[in-house]
C-alpha cells in the first residue's frame, strides 16, 4: 500500500509518460553505423532506437541501414598502407557495415550498437523526454542499458541494473527507456550486466545546456561539437572480458603467454603493476586501449593501425568532452603542444582549471575541457591517453619509469587533410616537458601529490569549485541528519586475497526478482539473502550477501567512502549526484613517495587493526572517527559535486547528499572487476514513497510503455 503522497507522483508520472504531443516528438534517425545522433532542440521528446549485437572484429556484415545480416560476414584486414582490405579480394562499399579494426590486432567477438563501438553518440537537450528503444540482437545473452551519471527522478525502474530496477532484457527482447534528460553535461550509457560495458556496450549521451548560449559565454568558448569532440577511452582485452576475469579471480593467478590454453610449469605469472605511490593498479595485465573504438596493439606497426581523429580549426576554443569507459585502468590524457582548461566533472560545471597539462580520469568519471587551437597548424599533434603504472624497481628512487601503455588519437587543424596511417610516422610532437622551474599540472590524481622530483603539481578534487552555486535549498545541511552518517570500507586484499571484493566485509549479491517491482508482484522472500545488520563483529570472514542500506526520505546523508586496500577505487552512486566535502589521504613516505600509511583519523572497531596499516587479510567492518580526529567539512554553494569519485589507498573521501530521490540505487566500485567481485551495495531511499513501476515490467519479456 502505497501513501497519498506517492499515489499522486505516479499520476502525475503517468502523464508525464503517455502524453506526448506529435508536434514534440523527434524520431531521431539513428541507422546502422551512425557515429552520432542528435534530438532537436526545440522538440519535447526525443526518440531513438538502439539494435544491440554480436559481431566479430575486422568484419563487415550486410545491412539495409536498419537490419546488420551477422550470418553473413566479409573478414578483412589493414594492409601496409593502411588500407582496409578483403581476405577474399572483393570490393565492398554501401550495404555492409564498417569493420571495427579495434587495436589492429584483435580478432574477436565485440558487442555493437547499431553496428559499431562505442555506440552512436546520443545528443540531447536539458529536460527534454528521453525514448530509447532498446532491441537485443545477442544470442543466448541478456542485457540492460544504464544511463551514467542521468537522475532519474522518479522513474527509478528506468535505471538499468538487473535484478535492482528492471529483468535484465533477453535475446531477441525489445525495453522501452523513457526518463527525463537531467542535468545537462557529459554522460554516457552502458550495459550493467557483467563484463558487456568491456566488450563494446557502451556509448556518449550528450545532455545540452538549455541555454547553450550561456555556457558558451560562461565557460569561453567559440564552439561544442559533441558529434566530432567526445572521446570514449576504454581498456581492451584479447579475449571477451568476463573470460579473462574469471581465469585470474579462480585461481587468482594469470599467464599472458597461454591465453586459451593451459599454462606449463614455468610459464611467465603475471604481477599486478603499481602507480607512483606504489599502490596496486593492474589487476590484469595490460592488453591494449581504444579513443572511440580505435588503437594500436604494441606489437603491430603503426602503419597498419586506424586512430581516431579530431579536427579543428585555427585559433577558435573548442569544447572537448571525456568519458572513462573503461574497466580497470585510470589514463592521463594530454594533447602534445597544447595545454587544456578543465571546465566540468561529471556534468557539473567547474570554476575553469587553466594551463592543465595532464588529466586522469578514472572508471565511470567524465571531464570537459576546452582546448585552444594555437598550434602549428600544418603539424599532426598526438593524444595521448595512458595509464598511471610505473617501474618501481628501476631506478629505485623516484621519478619512477612509466610502463608506456598507452593509446593515442590525432589531432589536426581543418588546413591539413586528415591523417592516414602512413601519416602517423610524421608525427613528432611530443609530451609535456616537466620541470622544477616550470612543473606540469596533472588534475584529479589518485593520490595527494606526485613526489617532488616527478615536477608535477596535482590539482584533486578537493581543489574544484562548481562555477554555478548550488542554491541553499538543493544542499545538504553541514551535519548529517541523526543515524545518518555511514561508514562505508571498500575491502580489496589483492588478487590472492582471500575474501572477495567487499563493503564492510559484505560482498554483494544480487536479488531473484528486481527490487525496484515489488510494487508488481509483492514483496520479495529475502529470507536467508540480506546481509547482517552493521554491528561490531558481523561479517569478519566475509559475507556474501544481499547488502541493502535503507534511507528516510528528505534527510542529509552523509557518506564516509574509506579505502583501507591497496589499490585505488572508483565509486559511482546512481540517481543522485553528492557534494564532495572533505578527503583525508594516507601517510606517505617521503623519500619513496610510497603510500605507507591509511589515514590517522580512522580506527577499526571489529577487529584488531593495526594502527594505521593496510587492511588485506579481514575485513574491516566496523569504522568510526578517533577522538578528536573527526574532520571539518567543506561545504558550500561552491563546493564541487559529482556522482563518481577516486578513493585512494589509504584515504577516505567524504561525500554529502538529500535522499530527495526515492528508489533503489547502485553504489558500487567502477573498477569492473571490483563490481563483479562484489564491491557494491544498494540503498534503498524512501521505500513507501517510491513511485510504482509501470505494470508490465514484471515479466522479463518484450516492455513497452505507451508513448
Amino acid at each position: 500500500m502505497y501513501s497519498s503522497q506517492a499515489e499522486m507522483k505516479f499520476l502525475l508520472l503517468h502523464v508525464f509518460i503517455t502524453s506526448v504531443y506529435t508536434t514534440g516528438l523527434h524520431r531521431v534517425p539513428c541507422g546502422i553505423g551512425a557515429a552520432s545522433c542528435s534530438c532537436s532542440n526545440i522538440a519535447t521528446s526525443c526518440e531513438f532506437h538502439l539494435q544491440i549485437s554480436s559481431l566479430q572484429t575486422f568484419t563487415r556484415y550486410p545491412t539495409n541501414g536498419t537490419v546488420i545480416h551477422d550470418f553473413d560476414g566479409s573478414l578483412h584486414y589493414i594492409d601496409e598502407n593502411g588500407r582496409i582490405v578483403s581476405y577474399d579480394g572483393t570490393q565492398y562499399t554501401n550495404g555492409f557495415t564498417e569493420a571495427a579494426t579495434v587495436d589492429g590486432k584483435t580478432y574477436r567477438p565485440f558487442i555493437a550498437v547499431n553496428g559499431r563501438s562505442p555506440g552512436p553518440t546520443l545528443i540531447v537537450t536539458e529536460n527534454q523526454r528521453v525514448i530509447v528503444n532498446v532491441k537485443n540482437n545477442i544470442r543466448g545473452q541478456v542485457i540492460t542499458i544504464h544511463w551514467h551519471g542521468q537522475l532519474l527522478q522518479d522513474t527509478p525502474w528506468m535505471d538499468g541494473v538487473p535484478f535492482i530496477s528492471q529483468c535484465p532484457l533477453t535475446s531477441g527482447g525489445v525495453f522501452r527507456y523513457i526518463f527525463k534528460a537531467q542535468p545537462s553535461g557529459t554522460f554516457w550509457y552502458h550495459s550493467h550486466v557483467e563484463g558487456q560495458r568491456g566488450d563494446g556496450l557502451l556509448g556518449a549521451l550528450i545532455v545540452r545546456e538549455k541555454n547553450a548560449e550561456a555556457a558558451k559565454q560562461s565557460c569561453d568558448y567559440d564552439y561544442d561539437r559533441p558529434d566530432l569532440h567526445t572521446l570514449v577511452l576504454q581498456d581492451w582485452w584479447p579475449q571477451p572480458f568476463m573470460d579473462v576475469f574469471m581465469i585470474m579471480h579462480s585461481a587468482g593467478r594469470h599467464f599472458p603467454s597461454a591465453v586459451g590454453e593451459l599454462p606449463v610449469i614455468g610459464s611467465k605469472e603475471y604481477s599486478t603493476t603499481v602507480l607512483p605511490d606504489n599502490s596496486e593498479h593492474g589487476d590484469l595485465p595490460f592488453y591494449s586501449a581504444l579513443i572511440n573504438g580505435r588503437g594500436k596493439h604494441s606489437s603491430i606497426p603503426v602503419t597498419k593501425s586506424r586512430l581516431a581523429t579530431f579536427k579543428v580549426d585555427h585559433k577558435q576554443r573548442y569544447r572537448f568532452r571525456v568519458i572513462g569507459g573503461q574497466m580497470l585502468f585510470g589514463f592521463q590524457l594530454s594533447i602534445d603542444n597544447h595545454k587544456l582548461t578543465l571546465i566540468s566533472s561529471d556534468g557539473f560545471l567547474i570554476q575553469p582549471i587553466r594551463e592543465v597539462d595532464y588529466l586522469i580520469i578514472y572508471p565511470g568519471e567524465r571531464y570537459d575541457f576546452i582546448l585552444t587551437a594555437n598550434g602549428n597548424p600544418a603539424n599532426y599533434y598526438w593524444i595521448r591517453a595512458e595509464t598511471l603504472e610505473v617501474n618501481v624497481t628501476r631506478p629505485n628512487a623516484p621519478p619512477y619509469p612509466s610502463l608506456r601503455n598507452s593509446v593515442k588519437a590525432v589531432l589536426y587543424y581543418s588546413s591539413s587533410r586528415e591523417p592516414s596511417s602512413s601519416d602517423y610516422l610524421t608525427i613528432h610532437s611530443t609530451r609535456p616537458t616537466c620541470t622544477t622551474s616550470s612543473p606540469c599540472v596533472a588534475v584529479n590524481c589518485p593520490f595527494r601529490q606526485f613526489h617532488k622530483s616527478y615536477n608535477i603539481k596535482c590539482v584533486n578534487v578537493m581543489d574544484f569549485q562548481l562555477l554555478n552555486p548550488t542554491p541553499r535549498e538543493s544542499m545538504p545541511s553541514s551535519e548529517p541528519s541523526p543515524n545518518q552518517e555511514y561508514f562505508l570500507n571498500f575491502g580489496y586484499s589483492g588478487r590472492e586475497g582471500q575474501l572477495p571484493d567487499n563493503i564492510n566485509g559484505r560482498s554483494f549479491m544480487m536479488s531473484p526478482k528486481p527490487l525496484q517491482l515489488q510494487s508488481l508482484f509483492g514483496s520479495l522472500n529475502l529470507t536467508g539473502l540480506t546481509c547482517p545488520t552493521q554491528r561490531p563483529n558481523s561479517c569478519l570472514d566475509g559475507c556474501t550477501c544481499l547488502h541493502v542500506l535503507s534511507l528516510p526520505y528528505g534527510k542529509t546523508v552523509r557518506l564516509v567512502l574509506v579505502n583501507f586496500g591497496i589499490e585505488s577505487h572508483s565509486i559511482h552512486l546512481h540517481g543522485h549526484s553528492f557534494f564532495v566535502t572533505a578527503v583525508g589521504y594516507g601517510g606517505y613516505n617521503a623519500n619513496s613517495g610510497f603510500v605507507s600509511t591509511t589515514n590517522e583519523a580512522l580506527s577499526c572497531l571489529s577487529n584488531e587493526l593495526d594502527e594505521n596499516s593496510f587492511n588485506t587479510t579481514r575485513p574491516c567492518t566496523d569504522l568510526h572517527w578517533r577522538k578528536g580526529k573527526r574532520p571539518a567539512v567543506n561545504l558550500n554553494p561552491n563546493t564541487v559535486r559529482k556522482d563518481s569519485v577516486i578513493v585512494p589507498s589509504g584515504a577516505y573521501v567524504i561525500v554529502q547528499f538529500v535522499s530527495s530521490s526515492p528508489g533503489y540505487w547502485f553504489l558500487h566500485c567502477h573498477l569492473d572487476p571490483h563490481h563483479v567481485d562484489g564491491m557494491a551495495l544498494v540503498l534503498n531511499v524512501a521505500e513507501t514513497l517510491q513511485t510504482p513501476a509501470p505494470l508490465g515490467m514484471t515479466s522479463c519479456g518484450d516492455f513497452k510503455l505507451p508513448i
